[in-house]
């Protein structure tokens, strides 16, 4: 009876973990943009862009770096500075998510929340792909 038990025990703990929910595009982006706030590490940022987007972010690096006149590393550091006080100045709020099969689109509204003047919202618009699990596409904000 003892083995059945455990047997039991061990057949559930096994079938909870491997049916784990996937997240929905505005979850990713969310869980992105915390983690952008918190400061993340280039390839920790990578890992949250499609295929198209990190070749895109690649393909810019060289002339980034002749433009900037630093390194590579350099570059990447203004980089991820950059994008960390932008992203802890905005505060965003979820307006729509139309999910397909293989894409999604978000729009959210951001408010400046560091103090700025203006009082207007900004509209983004975040475009993901699904490749293995949701990607950021593409992010155009309108101010």
């Amino acid at each position: 009876m003892t083995i059945t038990k455990s047997l039991s025990s061990v057949l559930l703990a096994s079938l909870l973990f491997s049916c784990s929910v996937e997240k929905s595009p505005s979850q990713v982006y969310i869980e992105y943009n915390s983690r952008v706030i918190a400061g993340l590490s280039f390839d920790d940022e990578k890992v949250y862009f499609s295929k198209r987007k990190q070749q895109k972010v690649e393909s810019k690096m060289p002339q980034y770096m002749k433009q900037m006149t630093k390194s590579r590393n350099e570059v990447i550091a203004v980089y991820l500075e950059f994008s960390k006080s932008l992203a802890k100045c905005k505060e965003i709020s979820l307006v729509s998510e139309v999910i397909e099969t293989k894409k999604a689109s978000l729009e959210f509204s951001q408010k400046d929340i560091c103090g700025n003047e203006s009082t207007s919202t900004e509209k983004q618009v975040v475009k993901m792909v699904k490749e293995g699990g949701w990607k950021i596409d593409d992010v155009v904000i309108s101010l």
